[in-house]
C-alpha cells in the first residue's frame, strides 16, 4: 500500500499535500539564491533535495500501515528535530561561516586555531581579519581537522533538518489521506 499510495500522492497536482511534498523537496533550491545553508551550496542543494526525497518514499513504504497513534507521536518527533535543527544550522552557520563578498561562496572557519597562526591573534588582529589576509582559506588559519568536522557539522545538521521536514510532511498527509479515505 505505501507505495502505491505515495504515487497517487505525487500524481495529484490538486491536492495541497502533494504540492507541499513537491515544494519541501525542492525548497532546498532557494538556498542557492538565498545561501542560508552550508557551502557549498550547490552541492548541499542536491544532498539535501536527495536526502527528503529518499525520507519521503522511505516514510511512505514503512509508515503507510502504521497506527495512527505512533504516526503522531514520529510526526511530532520529526516536527520538534526540524524546529532545533533549523535554529542550530542557522546558528551554526551564523557562527562557523564568513561571507568573502558580494556574490562568493561562504568560506567554513575551524574552531582550532594553528600553532602558527595563534600568536598572531590579538584583539587588534582577529582570526577573520587573517583568513581575509589568507585570501579566504581557512585552512592557513585554522586546522584543517577543525575545518573539515565543521563542515561535516554543518552538512549534516542541514541534511537532518530538511530531512525531518520531509519526515512530517510525509506523516501528515498519510494521516490526512486516511481521514478522507
Amino acid at each position: 500500500m505505501g507505495m502505491s499510495e505515495f504515487k497517487e500522492v505525487m500524481a495529484d497536482f490538486s491536492q495541497l499535500g502533494s504540492l507541499a511534498l513537491k515544494g519541501v523537496v525542492s525548497a532546498p533550491w532557494i538556498d542557492l539564491w538565498l545561501r542560508i545553508g552550508p557551502p557549498p551550496a550547490k552541492w548541499t542543494a542536491v544532498l539535501t533535495s536527495l536526502f527528503q526525497f529518499m525520507v519521503v518514499i522511505w516514510g511512505f513504504n514503512f509508515w503507510s500501515n502504521m497506527d495512527i497513534g505512533k504516526l503522531n507521536i514520529r510526526i511530532k518527533a520529526a516536527l520538534g528535530v526540524f524546529c532545533v535543527g533549523l535554529i542550530s544550522s542557522l546558528f551554526l552557520t551564523a557562527v562557523f561561516t564568513v561571507s568573502p563578498g558580494e556574490g562568493r561562496e561562504r568560506v567554513i572557519k575551524g574552531w582550532i586555531l594553528r600553532d602558527d597562526v595563534r600568536p598572531l591573534i590579538k584583539p587588534s588582529y582577529s582570526p577573520e581579519q587573517a583568513l581575509r589576509d589568507s585570501e579566504y582559506d581557512p585552512n592557513t588559519v585554522w586546522t584543517t581537522a577543525s575545518v573539515a568536522t565543521m563542515r561535516i557539522l554543518l552538512t549534516v545538521m542541514w541534511l537532518g533538518t530538511f530531512s525531518s521536514c520531509a519526515g512530517y510532511l510525509t506523516g501528515f498527509i498519510i494521516i490526512q489521506r486516511r481521514h478522507s479515505t
